[in-house]
């Protein structure tokens, strides 16, 4: 399923490598960061995974023990308890020893800091030089020796949390695999948006967990040797001032813990967000052609508000704990110095800067290291709680012998999905023969099997049957027909097969293996032949065997690249009918001993249906076991067994002749056929073209059997963007101006300055106070020295007190200043995270709105994982990374200012070095911010091919399934794809320590410089100074580097805001709003209000093209002459009169659904369509769309309830949709279900047959009643019955309104006032039905223009000449088989007939 897009030779990384020098200095690391800062990084330029990081060998790991947890009996399984197995012993013991080493040499530093500043304090202290430098030297060298020793330490600790995400993700991966999709709950609706989540969201929050999950323990241990050196200090009032430190913890733990209460919570409205957006992403087509995008922005934006309300909580307990963090060391050192003061102790420069470095300390582990330690772990506990819930839940029994545990011990037996594919080769196998010959015994047997729905609504505990009693053989070399009206079981029936279901009663036995084709189509975003061989081997031959009996070989001509043409995800780029053909040659392809087609036929017309069937159905798989599921009962006469289902019952079952009779074959049959043979000769002629009993019938062989696969070039892959060079400044202003007004901002920045000028004025203040007291004690002891009298010292008249204060004034401006400090901290958080917050709700309205407003091309080439991890994985960063980090990175710029000014003013000739330095700081930035950047935005681009590879599988898992140890190589692929994001994050990681271990270093020298200044310019030079100093640099070793990896960080995540603002700047679908103005010179004499009140159509040399992405790089190249194959439909012009009924006809892909897109202005148009004179560029997209009333060829139902389903704009009430609801026949399903119009549907209304699913769209057309009706293929997965009486209820119900019909059953539209016939994008043919198959007044092109178009025949070439003789309608009608044609001839001249009387 993965295209092998990157799938590339890589070189190896060059840590593998490394020596222990190169490890510890993260030189191998320099290529990588050259190649950033020239901006030639790409994904390309990634290395290959490192072995130990693989993820299929870390998912096999944990997959072995996470079986054998399950199999326990006296524990309930826990996940958590697998991740301590596995990982637990390696990072508590090397944690443990880091801890103790990192004590260690903390505890050294004040020590040694202490010694130095009473070598320079007024008394000395009795410290000599000698000693002094010794200290000095003790200073520098435990600052420097922790940061070598932290940085290895970190890394270990992200590549802990790397290996643990990598394994649960790989876990989650085979567990989808093997979900049970019937199980309720999670496990059906809102499945792939949770799945997002947990891989995204829930997957990163082992990041910060693995940091601090040490901290629980190592915070309290050291925090009490901390105490205990201070105790050592200043005695007691130590005690005093950690005291109110301690009693703070109970506040934030708690504050911690709400915390994670409140992400559990985000994350559960997280997944509703993204299961909406999925759903709309999905079904965007239909939106746009019901005019919802209004509607489904209010039901985001309110599934938003809840997620942010929730948010903004978590957003304000952050702000209390980070006031609490910045401040309560102030007012701790306070409390102890006053209370150490009142103990009549004198204050010396070195107690109170090492009492201030201890806290330095205690603020570190005990302040901010505890607290966010228990919420970062609390989240990821909570992230690992829903993952666990998830791996719980139950799994399909299908005893497939799939092995999915371990997938990397078997990979080297296993062949890439698509390797033989991109080399090209033809091997030819007979990989038959290793099938066993297999006797006459039952292939497939279900005896009295019964299964119940588990009920979705849970709103009662009543179960409802979806089989019961199913008694069925199926034999080799049989073709079983499966028949029944719409939601009688037959495609539960299949899913029974496939072992789908846990049956309460009865048993399954099964031989042999089984291949699928599902009703809806699946297909994943790769070529045509990746998509048939899906990972099976390249046999040339069966390949092109294949392609012929389902009709493929005419579509692949002209497909640009042929079988390797890029379809897009879901098939975005082509027909219903080329979808339901590939997805049935996957099937076919496939060597296998019973083959399950679910209703394949429907949605092809009826030449390509008699085609299949004849040459694959009865051809190709003539000597297999084929189920076939239909609505058409002509495919059941030459049957072996017919079975008919009613109700989830098998009523009866045998051949044909004998279930003649049965009511539900009666209401099937699309022709009845009880007429004599000798009266037909009588009442009707022979049709022309039908003489001799001959029915056109095509020989293809030769015309196709010479078609060379490999000539076609190999499509050029439409990557996702990567913005070249730095984030612009537009970015950050749109950001900043999304979430502030001017006032906003300037009250911010005038609160972060006086913030930080009042929290440096405090350390400034508390120096000038110290030496004052120094000089007081030190005058003290001189005077009582060498004074007989004593006279008191006057504490005013010192000379080191300037402003003549008092003890107590000084006293009092301290605590005011900590005071202003501690009010303008908080208010600079609460705003912050105010403008954070309308920043991020703005940008996520804006960018939905840019995405539901984009053209239709853009979801064509964009697959859904790519624009899911938008609003996942980028809107959850800006929700919640980004503010943190930004207020970290803000702040840090202000206090590495405010330091180096402080220590300037301290000393007037550290200017110099510290110019220096800030200038090499802001170099190795820049040199970083280029690598860190580009590494950043390839990891979104390689993250995006996970959720890729994720939701496919959610939406193909039955076919997935089917398909049977192809599952291992899915699962293969999820984890070669996880290792191309793994290979990326290993180099983020890396070249964050590079940074920070460097710039730990300069720091270090700068340490070295500002200490050993004081020896040489010691005049004068006071121990206050000298402690304020050198504890100001200390904290600049381990903030700096965290600081200026912060601002890269902030940078990185402002590509987040880039790439949302890349969605929000989408090109736009215009003109949306009416054109007043012109509508009233334009039209005068239309009433806009009651627009469109005829429903006249008409189309003026309309030409529609699908578009492509407009190109993102200049073309040197001079632009190719268009080609007229690049437009789907050419130069039609038709008009249908008001309240005409018209069917729209041709084969697969003759261009009938572009017809509509044209109509709806779903694509690019050239020409004129006007609505009552009104065209889409007067009355405006939304207005047009919405007046005009469309069923498209796909159901789009959403996991929501079926009152929201048919009214999402709540315009109608319950009375009126049950009004609609009985026109369609769905009276009777709602009052079965349990909540009525209340009942939940599923996600994509998967608990609802496909033809209920299109009656329930059916009943929309009916609740909103407009002039223009129109249908794309409605009826075509309804039986017969059904299908007549929506017919009927259209042409009563709708008998005003004009209606536009694409349909392949020919007999519902034989009495539509007029046909138009299709083909290659033009209209060939028009006229009333009888008109067409008499040639009377026929509507058609012009013999040359037919001979011009001869070489472009998309169809069958050797019935051209027959088309032009006898009109392709007339054809298409006589390939219904000879008695079907007659009636259908019958139908249409009596239609005629009435149509000419009423004239």
């Amino acid at each position: 399923m993965d295209p092998g897009y990157f799938n590339i030779e890589r070189e190896r990384n060059p840590r593998e490598t490394a020596n222990i020098i190169s490890r510890l200095s993260y030189w191998y690391t320099l290529p990588t960061f050259k190649k950033g800062r020239s901006g030639q990084l790409s994904i390309s330029d990634i290395y290959r995974c490192i072995p130990s990081f693989r993820s299929s060998l870390r998912g096999d790991v944990m997959s072995e023990v996470w079986t054998k947890e399950r199999l326990r009996q006296d524990k309930t399984p826990s996940l958590l308890r697998c991740i301590f197995k596995v990982y637990g012993a390696e990072f508590f013991l090397t944690n443990f020893v880091w801890a103790a080493l990192n004590i260690s040499l903390k505890m050294s530093t004040p020590l040694c800091l202490e010694g130095l500043i009473n070598y320079f304090s007024s008394s000395h202290s009795g410290v000599t030089t000698s000693h002094a430098y010794w200290y000095a030297l003790g200073v520098v060298g435990s600052m420097t020796l922790i940061a070598i020793v932290s940085h290895p330490m970190l890394l270990f600790l992200m590549e802990i949390a790397l290996k643990v995400r990598l394994t649960c993700c790989s876990l989650i991966n085979r567990k989808l695999l093997r979900l049970d999709l019937t199980a309720g709950g999670k496990a059906s609706e809102g499945l792939t948006g949770h799945l997002v989540t947990l891989l995204t969201t829930d997957g990163q929050r082992f990041d910060m967990g693995s940091l601090t999950l040490s901290d629980l323990v190592r915070a309290p241990v050291e925090s009490v040797i901390i105490i205990s050196f201070m105790y050592r200090q200043i005695g007691v009032s130590a005690l005093i001032g950690t005291a109110f430190l301690l009693l703070l913890i109970p506040l934030q733990s708690y504050l911690g813990k709400v915390s994670g209460r409140l992400s559990y919570k985000t994350s559960a409205r997280t997944d509703n967000r993204i299961r909406l957006m999925n759903e709309v992403i999905q079904s965007i087509e239909a939106i746009k052609m019901y005019a919802w995008e209004n509607a489904f922005a209010g039901i985001i934006g309110r599934a938003r508000k809840k997620e942010m309300k929730v948010i903004k909580r978590i957003s304000w307990l952050r702000a209390i704990m980070m006031s609490c963090a910045k401040l309560n060391t102030k007012v701790a050192i306070f409390i102890s110095l006053m209370s150490y003061i009142s103990f009549n102790n004198d204050l010396t420069a070195a107690k109170v800067f090492v009492i201030f470095s201890y806290y330095e300390m205690l603020k570190l582990t005990l302040v901010d290291f505890l607290p966010k330690a228990v919420a970062y772990v609390l989240e990821a506990h909570v992230s690992v709680k829903r993952m666990e819930a998830f791996l719980l839940l139950p799994e399909v029994e299908n005893e497939d012998g799939v092995d999915l545990i371990h997938i990397d011990k078997l990979e080297e037996k296993d062949e890439d999905i698509f390797k033989d594919v991109e080399k090209s080769k033809q091997i030819y196998k007979n990989t038959a023969s290793n099938l066993e010959p297999l006797s006459s015994e039952s292939l497939l047997k279900l005896e009295d099997y019964t299964v119940f729905w588990k009920n979705l609504d849970q709103l009662t505990l009543t179960k409802t049957e979806a089989l019961r009693d199913i008694n069925l053989d199926i034999k080799p070399e049989t073709l079983t027909v499966i028949v029944g009206t719409v939601g009688s079981g037959k495609s539960t029936l299949i899913h029974a097969m496939l072992k789908e279901f846990i049956p309460s009663s009865g048993c399954l036995t099964a031989r042999g293996s089984l291949a699928y084709a599902a009703q809806e189509p699946w297909l994943f975003d790769a070529s045509v032949r990746q998509n048939i061989l899906f990972g099976q081997d390249f046999d040339l031959r069966r390949y092109k065997q294949v392609l012929k009996c389902c009709q493929l070989l005419s579509d692949l001509k002209i497909l640009p690249h042929g079988d390797k043409s890029l379809i897009g995800e879901r098939g975005t780029s082509l027909s219903g009918g080329q979808r339901a053909r590939i997805s049935l040659a996957r099937c076919v392809y496939k060597y296998a001993d019973v083959y399950l087609l679910d209703d394949p036929l429907a949605a092809v017309d009826a030449k390509v249906a008699q085609a299949i069937y004849k040459e694959c159905i009865r051809g190709f798989l003539r000597d297999k076991a084929v189920v076939l599921v239909t609505h058409h009962v002509q495919y059941a006469r030459q049957a072996n067994n017919v079975c008919i289902m009613r109700g989830g019952n098998l009523v009866a079952q045998g051949v044909y002749e004998d279930l003649v009779d049965i009511p539900e074959i009666e209401q099937l049959i699309e022709i009845r056929e009880k007429i004599d043979k000798e009266q037909q000769k009588d009442e009707m002629p022979v049709l022309k073209g039908q003489e001799n009993g001959k029915i056109v019938q095509l020989d293809r062989s030769k015309s196709h059997s010479s078609i060379n696969l490999d000539d076609t070039c190999d499509p050029k892959y439409e990557a996702e963007t990567q913005t070249r060079g730095g984030v612009s400044s537009s970015v950050y202003m749109s950001y900043i101006k999304s979430g502030s007004s001017k006032f906003t901002l300037i009250l911010l920045l005038f609160l972060l300055v006086v913030a930080q000028v009042f929290y440096s004025s405090s350390d400034f203040w508390l120096k000038e106070w110290v030496n004052i007291e120094e000089s007081n004690s030190v005058k003290n002891i001189s005077q009582s020295n060498t004074s007989m009298d004593n006279l008191p010292v006057i504490y005013e008249d010192l000379p080191s007190n300037r402003f003549h204060l008092t003890r107590a004034q000084c006293v009092y401006i301290y605590a005011s200043l900590i005071g202003i400090c501690m009010f303008f901290t908080w208010n600079k958080f609460v705003v912050f995270y105010n403008a954070c917050i309308r920043a991020s709700i703005k940008l996520h309205d804006t960018m939905f709105r840019g995405v539901t407003n984009a053209p239709m091309w853009f979801f064509h080439h964009n697959p859904s994982g790519r624009i899911l991890n938008r609003f996942s994985k980028d809107m959850g960063q800006v929700d919640t990374l980004l503010p943190l980090n930004l207020i970290e990175c803000v702040g840090f710029f202000f206090e590495l200012t405010a330091i180096l000014v402080v220590v300037c003013l301290v000393n007037w000739w550290l200017l110099l070095p510290t110019s220096a330095v800030a200038f090499l700081m802001f170099l190795m930035r820049a040199m970083f911010l280029g690598t860190s950047r580009e590494l950043k935005r390839i990891d979104a681009i390689a993250y995006s091919q996970n959720l890729n590879h994720a939701t496919a599988t959610v939406a193909g898992l039955v076919t997935i399934r089917s398909t049977g140890d192809k599952q291992r190589t899915l699962a293969q692929e999820f984890d070669r794809l996880q290792d191309l994001h793994t290979s990326t994050w290993t180099l983020v990681l890396a070249t964050n320590r590079a940074f920070g271990f460097w710039m730990d270093m300069l720091c270090s020298v700068y340490l070295a410089t500002v200490t050993f200044s004081f020896f040489i310019f010691r005049e004068g030079t006071m121990g206050g100074n000298v402690g304020l100093a050198i504890t100001q640099v200390i904290g600049l070793v381990g903030m700096c580097q965290f600081g200026m990896r912060q601002t890269a960080k902030v940078e990185n995540q402002m590509t987040s805001v880039e790439r949302i603002l890349e969605y929000t700047n989408l090109p736009q679908e215009a003109p949306v709003d009416p054109d007043q103005e012109n509508l009233k010179v334009k039209c005068p004499n239309v009433d806009f209000e009651e627009w469109p009140s005829q429903g006249e159509i008409v189309f003026e040399d309309v030409s529609l093209e699908y578009e492509k992405p407009p190109m993102t790089e200049p073309v040197t190249d001079p632009a190719p002459k268009v080609d007229d194959t690049a437009y789907a439909i050419r130069g039609v012009n038709f008009s249908i009169r008001p309240g005409e009924k018209v069917a729209v006809v041709g084969r697969t892909g003759a261009g009938k659904s572009s017809l509509i897109a044209a109509l709806f202005r779903l694509n690019k148009i050239t020409g004129k369509v006007a609505v009552d004179g009104v065209t889409s560029e007067l009355a405006g997209l939304r207005a047009w769309r919405s007046r005009l009333c469309a069923l498209p060829q796909r159901p789009a139902l959403f996991a929501a309830t079926l009152r929201d389903n048919l009214d999402p704009e709540q315009k109608y009430s319950d009375a009126q949709i049950n009004a609609a609801l009985h026109e369609v026949e769905l009276q009777s399903l709602v009052s079965a279900l349990p909540g009525g119009l209340s009942s939940r549907v599923g996600d994509g209304g998967g608990n609802l047959s496909s033809g209920q699913r299109q009656l329930v769209c059916l009943a929309r057309a009916a609740l909103a009643r407009r002039a223009v009706l129109v249908l794309d293929e409605a009826t075509a997965n309804v039986d017969t019955e059904t299908d007549r009486q929506i017919q009927s209820t259209i042409r009563s119900k709708f008998a005003s309104s004009t209606v536009l019909t694409i349909a392949h059953r020919l007999n519902t539209v034989m009495d539509y006032d007029r046909v138009i016939v299709m083909d290659k994008g033009r209209v060939v043919e028009s006229g009333h039905p009888f008109e067409l198959l008499n040639r009377i007044n026929v509507h058609s092109k012009s013999e040359d223009v037919e001979i011009l178009e001869h070489r472009n025949r998309t169809y069958y070439n050797r019935s051209n000449s027959i088309e032009r003789e006898e009109g392709i309608f007339k054809v298409l009608v006589e390939q219904t088989g000879k008695e079907t044609a007659i009636k259908l001839y019958k139908i249409a001249e009596e239609s005629y007939q009435r149509r000419r009387k009423n004239k």
